[in-house]
């Protein structure tokens, strides 16, 4: 059946966006505001630091301009996704990204500005002014950063060289995106096709163990023909780092990217120190794959495999609607209205549509609803993804209705709790449903898979990171040997004795795009740790969690994310919430044994 156009989706099916603006004129009149606003700010940032009340009227405008900012920015993405080919929204998207630039060069000065100012000065401000307690945290998160700070002319200096720091980057997407080729593989059928990176992750899991091999192989020689160009690339990111941390001051790297959300290196280091302590659990589950699958040896390219049916029935959008409200009712009541609302009003564009933009996301703003977008299918994945986006969704709307806008949004380090917790107390949920053996596998096993590529992996990644930067924070000189070597042994590491360790998988580290992000990844594996630690909770509903789990949700970003989690008993400077993630994962393989051994 083909796919309805949008004008064909019935209202009730899409997110009601007339909230925002009833039409584009009404996004235009914000669009002029803003336009008229810009001589303001521009103004503002030159008068910052006359006297209190310039500061704090900076402020004040910023807010002002940075609400319809958001709320425009919010409208034009979604329009242009529901409909990708529509140049109208297009290019109402286009016109807000331009205007947003022009708002961050006139701000640029800003932080430079007050990070050189005596700090006293700045703290009489906050004194002076009651309307900038809002901001106090945000002042403070710049102020301390001043240590860091060079003098206003080299500050100027390296900002002029921002666009040649980012050359490594956008260089090596174009060459695996565009420029790179890969050698043509024999598929299920028998055919000769055209192998690229998208076809991977459906070869890498077919059944024949050929195509298997054949999709291994191509992707990572591939790779290999570009390693010598790939290590210079890498190389300048992790050499600028290095000398970035010193030039500001760092002990380390690892420190000048954790430090601005106030986070420790010894944080980090648990995360990679509990899960080393614990790979035992991840050799287990490959033992149990390779005894499924029926195999002398186990190969990196048996891990995709999967070893028991799908969950091929199906569930209807308003079936998937009741699943996801009674499995969060654990929540209790406030959360679950809440819930119910996002439902019945609308925050929700649910089917796929010609020229939809894919996937799925949640998005909003302080004055707008926290929207989901799906592309809902009727598959087990999208009632899993209803409930991960819903639990941004819940995040958003919490933080901004009990926060002001200074300090509503939630940074990218608690952002995967909300959500990752839903999908854990839906998987608890639906294996206490389930009904059949098949079924109760299927469930156990999207479980296993989730902390395989999350807790695992990108803990595996962390280290690689880690040990790159400190390498060549101590003076190192990176060749591409060097990480090769490097990766090839985390591998071993991480997969056992057990495990053939392909060859080709050194030349692994050479796909991952996240690498040119330096230490992101690791913000995967301690969101799912920590989300690990809360469904427990709630499950167990341990006396008065909820309760504060929903304080924790209702706090936005008033305070660093460590500071935050204190509301919910977490002290990630010990590795009691990874070692519980650990835990976790290894009762879930025990329940999944026993039901497969049935």
């Amino acid at each position: 059946m083909a796919e309805k156009t949008r004008s064909e989706v019935r209202e009730e099916d899409k997110w009601n966006l007339e909230l925002i603006y009833k039409n584009i004129d009404a996004y235009n009149e914000d669009y002029k505001k803003l336009e008229e606003m810009l001589p303001i700010i521009e103004e503002d940032c030159k008068n910052l630091l006359d006297d209190s009340k310039s500061f704090a009227k900076y402020y004040k405008d910023v807010e002002v301009f940075a609400r319809i900012l958001d709320k425009m920015f919010t409208y034009a993405h979604c329009k242009k996704d529901e409909d990708t080919a529509n140049s109208t929204y297009q290019e109402l998207y286009d016109k807000t990204v331009i205007i947003y630039t022009k708002f961050s060069e006139i701000n640029s000065s800003v932080v430079p500005k007050i990070i050189k100012e005596d700090e006293k000065k700045i703290r009489d401000f906050l004194e002076k002014e009651e309307s900038l307690e809002p901001y106090k945290h945000e002042i403070d998160s710049i102020l301390r950063q001043k240590k860091h700070s060079l003098s206003e002319e080299e500050e100027k200096i390296i900002a002029a060289f921002t666009p040649v720091f980012e050359t490594a980057d956008n260089a090596y997407s174009y060459l695996t995106n565009a420029d790179m080729k890969f050698k043509n593989i024999i598929d299920e059928d028998g055919n000769e096709v055209e192998f690229n990176e998208n076809m991977y992750s459906k070869c890498i899991s077919s059944k024949n163990r050929d195509v298997r091999i054949s999709a291994f192989k191509s992707l990572f020689e591939g790779y290999k023909s570009f390693e010598n160009t790939i290590t210079c690339l890498y190389a300048s990111v992790l050499n600028q780092d290095s000398i970035n941390a010193k030039l500001r001051k760092y002990n380390s790297s690892i420190e000048s990217y954790l430090d601005g959300k106030n986070i420790s290196v010894k944080l980090y280091e648990n995360l990679i120190k509990s899960i080393r302590s614990n790979l035992n659990n991840l050799y287990r589950y490959f033992d149990i794959k390779k005894e499924m699958i029926g195999l002398d040896e186990f190969h990196l390219y048996d891990g995709y495999v999967s070893v028991i049916k799908s969950i091929d029935k199906k569930y209807t959008f308003d079936e998937a609607k009741e699943i996801v409200i009674d499995a969060l009712k654990v929540y209790g009541e406030e959360y679950t209205n809440k819930l119910k609302e996002a439902f019945d009003n609308r925050w929700i564009d649910k089917y796929p549509n010609k020229n939809k933009r894919g996937g799925a996301y949640s998005t909003g703003s302080y004055d707008t609803l926290p929207y989901v977008m799906l592309n809902y299918t009727e598959e087990y994945n999208d009632v899993s993804t209803l409930a991960h986006e819903l639990g941004h969704s819940m995040h958003t709307y919490f933080a901004s209705k009990n926060q002001p806008f200074a300090t509503h949004d939630y940074v990218i380090f608690l952002a995967e709790i909300a959500s990752t917790t839903n999908e854990l107390i839906l998987n608890d949920y639906m294996y206490k449903k389930a009904k059949t053996k098949e079924e109760k596998l299927a469930i156990l096993n999207e479980k296993l898979d989730l902390f395989k590529a999350t807790l695992y992996r990108q803990t595996m990644f962390a280290e690689f990171e880690k040990e790159a930067h400190d390498y060549v924070d101590n003076g190192g000189v990176v060749t591409s040997t060097y990480l090769n070597d490097l990766y090839y042994k985390l591998n071993k590491d991480y997969f056992g004795e057990n495990v053939v360790v392909d060859d080709e998988i050194k030349y692994e580290w050479i796909r991952i795009p996240h690498f040119y992000s330096p230490f992101y990844v690791y913000q995967y594996a301690t969101s799912l740790s920590i989300a690990c630690y809360v469904a427990d909770n709630i499950l167990n509903n341990t006396p008065g969690f909820k309760e504060k789990y929903l304080k924790l949700l209702k706090s936005g970003g008033k305070d660093y994310p460590l500071e935050l989690l204190k509301i919910i008993d977490i002290n990630l400077e010990d590795t009691k919430v990874f070692d519980s993630a650990n835990e976790m994962f290894n009762q879930t393989l025990d329940e999944f044994v026993k039901v497969y051994k049935k």
